[in-house]
């Protein structure tokens, strides 16, 4: 799992419609598990922040489940709010 978790740092994430949402800075994990169960990512300029749940620091949180790897790219399934 530690490694699967490492390959998806720095890949780039993109919607269903192909546009760029950000960068995949960290992923968070159950503490009992151990399984990935959230990824932060560093938006894009263009990202409406509105549209997604923020931390703090303005990293956009997205369910692990909601993620399909493409090669060198992360596809997110987003639902609405």
């Amino acid at each position: 799992m530690e490694e699967a978790s490492n390959s998806l740092i720095g890949k780039t994430v993109l919607n269903t419609k192909g546009t760029i949402i950000g960068i995949i800075e960290k992923s968070i994990k159950d503490a009992v598990s151990g399984e990935i169960v959230s990824v932060l990512i560093k938006p894009s300029k263009e990202t409406n922040l509105q549209k997604y749940t923020v931390t703090e620091l303005g990293e956009i949180i997205f369910p692990f489940a909601s993620l399909s790897s493409v090669k060198d790219v992360v596809i997110i399934e987003e639902t609405l709010n």
